[in-house]
């Protein structure tokens, strides 16, 4: 493999920089590496071989070859994986500067990820599969941690790029790389303008992989790019946008964005995020794949499988990283859908509201309705179309149901969403009543219990709604949907509800109930006393005795 290696010069010059890369170069990079990777599993199975069948080394002579071996394995497997990252890290250069909203499935054209994490997540597992297929250790863990870097939280990694860039999937989602597709508009119309060109040059040379001809045509046009002093080689990609992302996320006063565009960006963000959740999963299962098959060529060769291989611990790690890094994207996730939530439907400073938002307006209702009522006056409160128009109806007329409606959230980021609007609607019914301003007795108690459950109702709505219709457009019939993470935002406010449905205090002390040790699905000492203090029949002797009782 070394009668072509100007693809291997050029990363010698700059590995970061892709716009010194031509087609040829990519194309001679992928053959050497491909006759690397055949070459260290030749020299791997002859190391084995020769374990296997010389059964004494000494009196063979065959310590020294198979150190030479060895040896051989180990100056390949090396120069294989220095070549692996570095032509990994061309690509993910490359498809940054490719990044822009793509459809996650076929029929659903408002449905949008990033296209930084689909590419992200082929070229980790191509090289995966290819350093594994080289059945050397060395060349899978330098593999391992790049990929586990590349996917990894930590901004201050230098693997990826020059200073101040983007260095993997984590920054780029955060500056939105890719969720706007206002520049990848013009980079179609570039594209129609160069393929006019490429034409009357004649037919462009096929290339097995698709991905791999995009980035090969991105090489050409940085190219000629270059030649026509319209970018510096040293900036960042000038087709992955920066607005309209999470970092920039409904910046007041975006040149040429409004606020709708600024939404679509977020939610296709929120849309990559998941995305890259499941693509971290996936990639951890993959190591976790390798270990197993590491243990079991391991147990084999030693005759024992009691200790762990120094392999299996290597490609454990790998695993277990990439595990993490998917409950943090999850986390993030879990951030910025709460942060959409407040900013669409209303903030955390919601005393002074003027009910534009749907989570004002529940405010207003909760606070001005009366929970301290008669037989007649709750059969006239309790009617569902009352509630329907004044509580319910916003809600479900709110900006955030109406983009999920339109069919622009994966799954994951519906729940996510449902789940967000459930916390904040359960924290304002509890801010209004730990305010001690409503007088409850038992019909508004009951009438209260309606209202949550109505909300409840809605927000699983919400959810079990655009599973049935992800399932009818995608024919498939087997998939079930939890709503038990939206239930679970509401114990506190059933704990207070229950409350208030009590017969006298004394009575919690047979009927109370906890959900897990955590004060954030349990009402504490103090609240409780606060909640039933609300119940204009319960004497103020009667609650303390409870509670101090209940310690």
């Amino acid at each position: 493999f070394g009668t072509d290696q100007r693809g291997v010069a050029t990363l010698d010059h700059d590995s970061a920089n892709s716009k010194d890369a031509t087609k040829s170069d990519l194309l001679s990079i992928e053959s050497s590496l491909e006759e690397m990777a055949f070459l260290c599993q030749v020299i791997s199975r002859y190391c084995l071989f020769s374990e296997q069948t010389l059964a004494n080394n000494e009196d063979n002579g065959g310590t020294k070859t198979d150190s030479k071996l060895q040896d051989l394995l180990t100056e390949q497997s090396l120069h294989y994986s220095t070549l692996e990252t570095r032509l990994a890290t061309l690509q993910f250069n490359q498809a940054l500067s490719l990044a822009s909203p793509q459809l996650i499935e076929l029929g659903r054209p408002l449905l949008k990820v990033p296209s930084i994490v689909e590419d992200a997540h082929f070229v980790c597992v191509r090289a995966i599969e290819r350093a594994a297929g080289t059945r050397s250790e060395r060349a899978v863990w330098t593999v391992g941690h790049w990929v586990c870097e590349v996917w990894g939280i930590d901004q201050t990694s230098g693997m990826m790029g020059g200073d101040g860039g983007v260095k993997g999937v984590y920054p780029a989602l955060m500056q939105g790389v890719g969720c706007s597709g206002i520049d990848s508009e013009e980079d179609e119309n570039n594209n129609d303008t160069s393929e006019t060109r490429g034409d009357a040059m004649g037919p462009p040379s096929k290339v097995e992989n698709a991905f791999a001809a995009a980035l090969l045509e991105a090489a050409d046009e940085a190219g000629q790019g270059d030649e026509k002093g319209g970018s510096n080689p040293g900036s960042a990609p000038n087709s992955a946008p920066l607005s309209g992302g999470l970092s920039s996320f409904f910046r007041i006063g975006e040149q040429g964005t409004g606020l709708q565009s600024r939404i679509d960006a977020e939610l296709c963000a929120l849309n990559g995020i998941s995305a890259a959740e499941t693509a971290c999963t996936a990639l951890s299962r993959l190591f976790a794949d390798l270990v197993e098959e590491q243990i079991q060529q391991e147990s084999t060769s030693a005759g024992t499988g009691n200790a762990p291989p120094k392999a299996a611990s290597m490609l454990t790690f790998a695993r277990d990283e990439l595990a993490s890094h998917s409950r943090s994207y999850h986390k993030l996730l879990q951030q910025r859908a709460r942060a959409l939530v407040a900013h669409l439907c209303g903030g955390d400073d919601l005393f002074d509201c003027d009910g534009r938002l749907c989570l004002q307006n529940l405010r207003l209702f909760i606070e001005k309705e009366v929970y301290n009522l008669d037989s007649s006056s709750f059969r006239s409160l309790e009617g569902e179309d009352r509630l329907d128009a004044e509580m319910i109806g916003p809600v479900r007329r709110s900006q955030i149901f109406e983009e999920i409606s339109e069919d622009k959230c994966d799954a994951g980021v519906i729940l996510q969403i449902a789940e967000a609007m459930s916390w904040k609607s359960a924290e304002i019914i509890l801010q209004v009543l730990l305010q001690g301003k409503s007088n409850f007795n038992e019909w508004g108690a009951l009438l209260l219990s309606k209202e949550v459950r109505m909300l409840q109702n809605s927000y699983c709505g919400l959810v079990l709604g655009s599973a049935e219709h992800y399932s009818t457009k995608s024919a498939n019939t087997g998939s079930s949907t939890s709503t038990a993470s939206i239930l679970i935002q509401f114990e506190r406010v059933n704990q207070a509800v229950s409350i208030l449905q009590l017969e006298k205090p004394s009575d919690w002390l047979s009927f109370s109930y906890k959900v897990g040790e955590s004060n954030e699905t349990n009402l504490t000492a103090d609240e409780i006393q606060k909640i039933m203090s609300l119940r204009v029949d319960f004497s103020e002797e009667a609650i303390a005795r409870v509670c101090i009782q209940i310690g």
